[in-house]
């Protein structure tokens, strides 16, 4: 993760029930895959 960190600890903060699923859905509107050298 270069930028956007805030959105992953959000992310991860959702509240979770059976076999660790998010109990509400979580819903990514823009991912970006970008290769590093």
């Amino acid at each position: 993760v270069f930028e956007g960190m805030d959105v992953v600890d959000k992310i991860a903060a959702v509240e979770t029930g059976e076999k660790d699923k998010p109990v509400e859905d979580v819903i990514m509107e823009k991912v970006e895959i970008i290769k590093f050298k």
